[in-house]
């Protein structure tokens, strides 16, 4: 016959008081993996970046916003995916929103004649002829910290494609600065 022995009160709860710590302490150590953030594969990168209409991958924005290194490849994989390029502003300009060129393309953004607090964002893209290239459908803008964001673009109508946004819309501080980086995809 097998003999168990049965722990006694204060042996109980010194072992009820143990577990207790131990789940503690890995309910913690959980959190802290959880809150790091996952590695993040250049194809899966790069799938992200090329991608005309990117699923959105929260996993990704975050890895990509906590680490620098990570950021400026991928601003190096959506330059190499874009059909301008029209960089940043080289001279200093006295408009409030300097004009920007690029190979095959130009844009400028003028204040609304109709409404206050509204500008006209205008690309003008060149006609083409045998190398023509695809319309763009994105307007990408990398700020001097290497983050990119992406904004939708209507057709073009004779190669120049416009749009209005107001004076709070997030396209007009990355503009603003001459150090933005300008792609059209």
């Amino acid at each position: 016959m097998i003999e168990i022995k049965m722990p006694d009160d204060a042996e109980l709860a010194a072992a009820r008081e143990r577990f207790a710590e131990l789940s503690e302490s890995r309910t913690l150590l959980d959190g802290v993996a959880k809150a790091q953030p996952t590695a993040i594969s250049a194809g899966r990168l790069y799938a992200h970046a090329v991608a005309p209409n990117p699923v959105p991958d929260t996993a990704l924005d975050a890895a990509l916003e906590g680490n620098l290194a990570l950021r400026r490849v991928y601003r190096g994989y959506l330059a190499g995916a874009a059909v301008y390029r029209l960089g940043e502003v080289i001279a200093a300009s006295t408009e409030q929103i300097p004009p920007r060129r690029g190979d095959g393309c130009r844009i400028t953004v003028e204040p609304s004649q109709a409404e206050a607090g509204q500008y006209i964002v205008i690309l003008e893209l060149d006609g083409g002829g045998e190398g023509a290239r695809a319309a763009p459908g994105t307007l990408l803008l990398c700020d001097r910290d290497d983050r990119c964001f992406r904004f939708a673009l209507p057709s073009p109508h004779r190669g120049v494609i416009q749009f209005i946004v107001t004076a709070e819309d997030p396209i007009l501080p990355l503009l603003r600065d001459p150090r933005t980086e300008a792609l059209l995809r």
